[in-house]
């Protein structure tokens, strides 16, 4: 591999780039981001994530696997999910791909039913004041409003 810059400046910038991703998966567009905000110049972060590539140390399609999953388990909707990873620099293409693949798993409804029954939106007597906290809590969570729509109607049955 021809190096087309100081062979210590991309030690420090690789041992730099592992020790960020020694704490938990990153996106591409993250690395490049923290590199860049810590003062090392373009064409080295490009070689370090070259470098991260080739080695497996950084994917994006497992990097979207993993922060879907581990917020799905967390009671997140796809919505949110979806935000979050394009925050990442994530493609929009590959987003929906993963996200399709997650969700087919998994029943949306039945995860926010089960997110509003762990919590107490009925301690007051007031409905209407109760469906707009229940509203509001799943749209910060990302779910849709179809979704939302479903959960309301199945509390107004009970």
């Amino acid at each position: 591999m021809k190096r087309w810059v100081d062979e210590e400046k991309f030690k420090k910038a690789r041992a730099y780039a592992l020790k960020l991703l020694s704490y938990r998966e990153r996106s591409r567009w993250e690395v490049r981001d923290r590199m860049k905000k810590r003062g090392y110049e373009d064409r080295l972060i490009e070689q370090v994530l070259r470098y991260l590539e080739t080695h497996n140390f950084i994917n994006d399609e497992r990097f979207a696997q993993e922060w879907g999953e581990n917020h799905i388990k967390k009671g997140y909707g796809r919505k949110r999910i979806y935000f979050e990873l394009r925050q990442k620099g994530l493609e929009v293409d590959l987003i929906d791909e993963v996200l399709e693949k997650l969700y087919s798993k998994v029943n949306e409804f039945e995860m926010a039913l089960k997110l509003i029954k762990g919590k107490n939106f009925f301690s007051k007597k007031d409905r209407d004041e109760a469906r707009r906290k229940i509203c509001g809590f799943l749209k910060r969570r990302g779910f849709s409003f179809e979704i939302i729509d479903k959960v309301i109607v199945e509390i107004d049955k009970s």
